[in-house]
């Protein structure tokens, strides 16, 4: 096994990044959910890559994990004003072995907690049409945030509490008809 190391992506891994997005995203996308990243094509991870912090894992010059963290002011229509992660995704063949949780957890601590001191964030998972992604999340310190029917699914939204001294229910919503906000 090498050395993993994390590190922000660049336009230059744009052609890998989008691999990896589509080998570890087809289940996700044949069980029916249309997201950015079900629907990735080379111009969208270049386009990922160059406005939020797009972070790879890489072992042997391989990218075997992905998460971009996306600032409030990226969207029109932010879920919060905390960060949001979106684009996660491991390789399938480091599936089952911990390296996308690992990940994730050094992506808290080094960039979230230490980097950009965020006293939490937000992200979003299919609460019907992959349960397990939604179970998994909640065993690992997220809560449910707000809900979202939408067609034959359900939009779960999540935060994670980081620091909680520094955390604020008042900066984690943003109010928006759409969203039924979870006490």
């Amino acid at each position: 096994m090498g050395k993993d190391r994390l590190r922000i992506a660049t336009k230059e891994d744009a052609p890998a990044y989008l691999q990896l997005i589509q080998e570890a995203f087809q289940e996700v996308k044949d069980y029916g959910i249309d997201w950015p990243s079900t629907n990735a094509t080379l111009e969208s991870v270049t386009e990922n890559i160059e406005t939020g912090i797009a972070l790879v894992l890489e072992r042997d010059g391989r990218l075997i994990s992905t998460i971009t963290i996306r600032q409030p002011w990226e969207s029109e229509t932010p879920i919060s004003n905390y960060p949001f992660l979106w684009w996660f995704a491991t390789a399938n063949d480091y599936r089952g072995q911990g390296v996308g949780l690992k990940f994730l957890e050094q992506v808290e601590q080094e960039f979230l907690v230490n980097t950009l001191k965020a006293p939490g964030y937000v992200l979003g998972t299919s609460g019907k049409k992959h349960p397990w992604l939604l179970d998994m999340y909640l065993r690992n310190g997220f809560q449910v945030l707000a809900t979202r029917e939408n067609d034959d699914d359900l939009t779960v939204s999540l935060f994670k509490v980081l620091i909680p001294e520094r955390f604020d229910d008042n900066i984690l919503r943003v109010e928006q008809a759409e969203f039924q906000y979870q006490d």
